[in-house]
């Protein structure tokens, strides 16, 4: 048990995170959404590329994952995810520095691969998964622009992934205002899974 967060459900708060302006963060909603289909399971190698703060390579090494590389290419970001290690106090999590796909040579095979960024790098990227990820393996993608969800659909079909998921989460929550509650809108996501190979 984990005396930073004690639960072994997905959806960590935000503020638990340790955050710095200009270093986005998967948002707590789309966190346990993309984590559900990850399917996390005990000794899983995961990648969490273009991992800004960390916050899903935290939750899934929290959830047992054997390792989770969690790989981006800013300096000020990796400062970020070495923060949020140590504060959930985690030995099975290792940043890693560089820039994707260059960044996952010399890593082991992924069992779990969650891409949060692409750096302008995505069919490259995808390609790369392909090569890391095992068979039966699952890869997992959120978007916020309108134009990698194809991009991202089109690579599963092509490449023979299957039991493909695409979802579109919007969130709002509720922020005071005097007396009153307002509904305050995040930007809409797209998450998109598949598994490698058959079910």
């Amino acid at each position: 048990m984990n005396n930073r967060w004690p639960f072994t459900s997905p959806g960590i708060p935000d503020e638990y995170f340790q955050r710095l302006a200009g270093v986005p963060m998967t948002k707590q909603e789309v966190r346990a959404v993309s984590i559900s289909l990850l399917r996390i399971f005990s000794g899983a190698i995961m990648y969490d590329l273009g991992a800004g703060t960390g916050s899903v390579g935290v939750e899934c090494a929290l959830l047992g994952c054997g390792k989770v590389f969690a790989v981006e290419r800013k300096p000020e970001a990796v400062a970020l995810v070495k923060q949020n290690i140590e504060y959930f106090q985690l030995d099975n999590i290792e940043p890693v520095t560089g820039k994707a796909p260059e960044a996952l040579d010399g890593l082991p095979a992924a069992d779990r691969i969650f891409l949060g960024g692409s750096g302008g790098c995505l069919a490259d990227i995808l390609q790369a998964t392909n090569i890391k990820l095992k068979d039966g393996g699952r890869l997992v993608v959120t978007s916020v622009t309108v134009d990698t969800g194809p991009q991202v659909i089109k690579f599963l079909e092509n490449n023979n992934f299957t039991d493909i998921n695409i979802t579109g989460l919007s969130v709002s929550r509720a922020v005071s205002r005097g007396s009153v509650h307002l509904w305050n809108a995040l930007n809409p996501v797209q998450i998109i899974s598949g598994q490698k190979g058959e079910i």
